[in-house]
């Protein structure tokens, strides 16, 4: 398919040859194990192609924003599948492909070493993980989508479980799908009531997407399709209180994997949300208390995720409840973006939704780098335990500044990206006071004051992380011996810092390309004065009200620390050299160091409400004295808990009735009867 007089590939030819690229490299892949066991980074590179194609066909799209449609030659009969590219797929598009591209590099040193087996393994369902991604991006029916959506599930599954071998990998893996087919299940029921609304109601043809977004629909069934989109998307994104699966997955699945699926998978089921909300439902039938639910679900998860991240010391569980914070702060823009678009008030709605859709992005970078660099930290030093690390910054420089990077960004701190969605955000909370309903405007800030305590608590714990891990002695004897990772580790990880920095320093372009994202589905763009003077200063609204200059901040920050370097060396004075204070002891051990359990103590104290905690103090009756802390995850216990039990008892009796003779099994069915006797009458 092309474009009039266009003789390239249009953005839709590019993305599909990506998605048909990664599918047959999955297939391909398991069957050149041997012959690329020496080459591996051979069949890596060719990986990366189609994530090259994805970001341009991304890009192209959003800089000439158009519909691109195709009806494909094969499907069901009388249901053929379809694929469009507008401007909001584009976007997860190309933010697949800028991070798909440095994590495939990041591979080529991670997996060198592992078995044929394992290779084999990653070889087939990597590439089939991320062409099923793009394809829920691309399609275009109610079939296509459902068809990708379970194959995103499925390989990533099968990704999680790479070493299954370990009985918790498996016990993760199993909860994780479990809970992606609870998902799965509440889409397909939204997708229903949508289709029941539509024109063609009955016809095959009403489950293309451009068919449900014509729909009528009493009074009952927006609230619902709203309802289970939320639900159904959000237990793929991890909102509380369908976020069990995911402390459990990303500790289990391997560095790369765990990157891909926080920083992509996580976005694939927010694009679902969206698409489902504005897209399919329609603004027409969004109505405030939908923003308002959203706001909450949104707070709740982000202020959870990060007090449950300050009690971990495995890495990678701490990241993954921060994925879980991510997506409360991209929930409370969009859900600002509701509340004030239902209410009339498009400046502000745009200004949160292009905050969202930033966060996207964001949160895409920072967070797919930090969980590389606590890969190749775990697979240095052989340990999942940060008070078992400590002075990695000696052994460890690059990969340490690069981590460095990330946490500095997931912080919120400026001149970095994460700062800048999460202002945005808060710049359009500060438009609260035009809402008329006091009961609106509450919501609006305590949402606000909620994201702002969660942005403090996350650089505390990242100061946690940092100190404990990189800073001060080793801990272990292998943390002594970490070696600096390679350079295609080293490589990917750069890759991701520039983009987590170049992403705060040049916000215009990124911003620019949303503008189309939000025009295409509200028919608003971001207000004029964010286009003056846009590579120095940011103003979303008018330079009046809030303006913000990342160049000029960072140059205000070397001046300083240059003259103070300058000052310092042209200073006289001598500098007075000493021993650290080590409180009276002879010798300095690691011992004296703060371990990431008494960091986060203060947190754990205040916030109690949040965690159920088994605690045991050492006293003198132990043979060994050991203290010993466990913070569980309190939706265990108050929600899931209750639910196994009632389903192991309903098992219980439903396998005592199926183990029984033929007679019994007879007069069930007689009983059956004569009670659809009693109970239904003849019809007409």
């Amino acid at each position: 398919m092309r474009l009039a007089g266009q003789l390239l590939p249009t953005p839709l030819d590019q993305a599909d040859m990506a998605l048909v690229a990664w599918i047959a490299l999955g297939c391909i892949g398991p069957l050149l194990t041997g012959v690329l066991k020496k080459h591996r980074s051979l069949f890596f590179g060719c990986l990366i192609l189609p994530g090259v194609l994805d970001c341009m066909a991304g890009i192209g799209l959003l800089i000439h924003p158009v519909r691109l449609s195709r009806e494909l030659p094969f499907g069901l009969p009388g249901l053929p599948f379809r694929i469009a590219l507008d401007p909001l797929s584009g976007f997860f598009l190309t933010v697949l492909g800028l991070v798909s591209i440095p994590v495939l590099l990041f591979c080529i040193g991670f997996f060198r070493g592992s078995s044929p087996g394992k290779t084999r393994w990653v070889f087939f369902w990597l590439p089939v993980f991320l062409g099923t991604m793009s394809g829920v991006l691309l399609a275009d029916d109610v079939m296509t989508f459902l068809l990708f959506w379970e194959g995103m599930a499925l390989s990533s599954f099968f990704l999680v479980v790479t070493d299954m071998q370990e009985a918790p990998v498996r016990k993760a893996g199993f909860l994780y799908l479990l809970m992606a087919q609870i998902g799965t299940g509440l889409i397909i029921l939204s997708f229903f009531l949508l289709s029941a609304g539509t024109p063609t109601t009955g016809r095959m043809s009403s489950l293309a997407f451009e068919n449900l977004v014509h729909g009528s629909f009493p009074g009952w069934v927006p609230w619902s399709v709203f309802l289970l989109s939320l639900a159904g998307f959000g237990a793929k994104a991890g909102i509380v209180p369908l976020h069990v699966w995911l402390p459990e997955a990303h500790p289990a699945a391997p560095a790369p994997v765990s990157a891909l699926m926080s920083g992509l998978m996580l976005k694939i089921a927010i694009y679902g949300m969206i698409r489902m909300d504005i897209d399919l439902l329609g603004l027409s039938h969004i109505v405030p208390a939908m923003g308002v639910t959203v706001l909450i679900v949104g707070s709740l998860s982000a202020l959870f995720g990060v007090l449950h991240a300050l009690m971990q010391h495995d890495p990678k569980r701490l990241l993954a409840y921060h994925s879980i914070e991510n997506i409360g702060i991209i929930l409370i823009g969009f859900g600002l973006f509701l509340l004030f678009e239902s209410t009339g008030h498009p400046v502000p709605a745009t200004i949160a939704f292009s905050a969202a859709l930033f966060h996207v992005l964001n949160h895409a970078l920072f967070k797919s780098l930090l969980f590389l660099g606590a890969g190749i930290v775990m697979q240095k030093t052989g340990t999942h335990n940060l008070n078992d690390l400590g002075g990695l910054f000696r052994n460890m420089p690059a990969t340490s500044t690069f981590f460095l990077v990330g946490a500095l960004a997931i912080s919120g701190l400026p001149p970095l990206n994460g700062f800048l969605s999460e202002w945005l955000t808060f710049q359009s909370a500060l438009w609260a006071p035009s809402l008329s309903s006091i009961l609106l405007q509450s919501v609006v800030v305590l949402s606000a004051a909620l994201l702002a305590l969660s942005s403090a608590l996350t650089a505390m714990c990242f100061v946690k992380v940092v100190g404990v891990a990189f800073l001060g002695q080793a801990r272990s004897i292998k943390a002594a011996q970490a070696r600096e990772a390679g350079m295609a580790e080293l490589s990917g990880m750069a890759l991701l810092s520039l983009g987590c920095i170049g992403a705060g320093l040049f916000p215009f372009p990124a911003l620019k390309f949303l503008s189309s994202v939000v025009t295409s589905l509200t028919g608003q763009s971001l207000p004029l004065p964010a286009e003056k003077d846009p590579w120095l200063w940011l103003a979303p609204v008018s330079y009046s009200r809030a303006q913000y200059s990342p160049l000029l901040l960072l140059l205000s920050f070397l001046l300083i620390m240059g003259a103070l370097a300058f000052w310092l060396r042209r200073s006289q004075k001598p500098v007075r050299v000493a021993p650290t204070w080590n409180c009276g002891y002879p010798v300095r051990d690691s011992r004296m160091q703060d371990t990431a359990d008494a960091f986060g103590q203060p947190v754990r104290h205040f916030f109690a409400p949040f965690f159920r905690m088994d605690r045991h103090l050492p006293s003198a009756e132990d043979d060994q004295p050991v203290y010993r802390l466990e913070v569980r995850d309190p939706f265990w216990a108050s929600l899931y808990d209750p639910i196994a039990s009632a389903l192991f008892f309903v098992s219980e009796i439903v396998e005592k009735i199926r183990n029984r003779r033929i007679s019994q099994y007879l007069l069930y069915s007689v009983l059956t009867l004569i009670l659809l006797l009693l109970f239904f009458e003849e019809g007409p």
